[in-house]
């Protein structure tokens, strides 16, 4: 009998331990549940923004394409130019770069027959008049 009673109060301890232990794994699965509603709540706040954040990008992205089309409605048409307006543009560069390079002219020497004081003058006269 005595054994008996041994081993009852053992298999009681035994209970009373394992109910505390129950206890605090309810405790723990308490707080585990309260933390994965946390978690979930703050999940669906990162969707929202998430969410904001791509509708501001797309609203983004359509802006610049109607300022695209617009910059696209807002530039003429260029048309290739004709023969003859290519030809006068070439005409009007030569006229420009034989103008300049007329006047670019400059005297090197003079010849030996006018090296007298009088030609020299009259040479220094004319080209002052000549140069712009």
């Amino acid at each position: 009998m005595f054994k008996e009673l041994e081993f009852r109060a053992m298999i009681f301890r035994n209970l009373k331990s394992m109910s505390k232990e129950i206890e605090l794994l309810k405790i723990n699965q308490l707080e585990i549940k309260n933390l994965q509603e946390e978690i979930k709540n703050d999940i669906s706040e990162i969707k929202n923004i998430l969410e904001g954040l791509n509708s501001k990008v797309e609203e983004g992205e359509d802006r610049i394409s109607e300022l695209e089309d617009r910059v696209e409605k807002n530039q003429p048409i260029r048309k290739p130019k004709g023969k003859k307006t290519i030809k006068k543009q070439e005409d009007s560069l030569r006229e420009l770069w034989d103008n300049w390079k007329h006047n670019n002219i400059c005297i090197i020497g003079i010849p030996k027959e006018e090296e007298n004081e009088q030609g020299r003058e009259c040479i220094r006269r004319n080209s002052d008049r000549q140069l712009p």
